[in-house]
């Protein structure tokens, strides 16, 4: 014997009913660890297996109900726009989705946005320096990734879809936050917030501003509003029909 080794209790559950419920020494064989022990191990390894399969499935049905929304919403048809593979314009559907949905934003809102500001090219960069399809600027970019906990490394990073979405439309709530309407936050968005109290703060400026790409994005969105409700009362009549038939 080499010495004693301690197996402790709280992989007892993962284990079974017959496992130990304190600690209990074992021995350690010459090799290196004692048989029970790298038993335990094998059963933590097969039992970590599982739950990153099931969490696997878990993502894939979130994804499949996210895409089935896109699809009701008129979210997914948008996404064409972008020329992206099919799989990626999937992906793309259900970020806009998603991430709008966890800011409290109308996904068609985002979507308005994205037209007006790239018309869904995925590789757009402004005459400032804004990129990608929601015309994020690099710096606002790393400011809002340092605040959700994770870092954007490279500003070539916001080419990739996924993530300008999700900076993009925690920008795009934080600035209705922070002034109050869309239509405020849509000047903040588009001439940067300290510019944009100055503009609001002149009535003269503010109509001015307002009747330029607000407005425009404002429209884009009730347009494709009208388009949803039409796609709604569409699928009710069609599931009126198909039950009397």
């Amino acid at each position: 014997m080499r010495g004693w080794t301690v197996a402790m209790v709280a992989a007892a559950m993962l284990v079974g009913a017959d496992a130990v419920a304190f600690p209990v020494q074992v021995p350690v064989g010459a090799q290196g660890e004692a048989p029970d022990v790298a038993a335990l191990r094998a059963q933590l390894a097969e039992k970590d297996a599982q739950l990153k399969a099931a969490l696997a499935r878990l993502q894939q049905y979130e994804d499949e109900a996210d895409y089935l929304r896109a699809e009701q919403m008129g979210v997914a048809e948008a996404v064409r726009a972008s020329g992206l593979p099919e799989r990626q314009q999937r992906r793309l559907a259900v970020a806009i989705v998603r991430e709008a949905e966890r800011n409290n934003l109308d996904p068609l809102l985002v979507v308005a946005l994205i037209r007006c500001e790239s018309s869904f090219n995925n590789y757009a960069v402004s005459g400032v320096g804004a990129m990608g399809l929601m015309q994020v600027m690099p710096d606002t970019g790393k400011y809002l990734a340092e605040k959700s906990g994770w870092r954007l490394g490279r500003h070539t990073n916001l080419f990739d879809f996924e993530t300008n979405v999700n900076l993009g439309t925690a920008y795009l709530a934080d600035l209705i936050n922070r002034f109050g309407s869309v239509e405020g936050a849509l000047v903040a968005y588009n001439a940067g917030p300290g510019l944009a109290k100055r503009i609001l703060a002149k009535k003269e400026n503010r109509v001015k501003f307002m009747a330029g790409y607000p407005a425009k994005v404002v429209k884009e969105f009730r347009k494709l509003k009208a388009q949803q409700e039409r796609a709604i009362s569409l699928r009710a009549e069609q599931t009126t029909t198909d039950r009397k038939g």
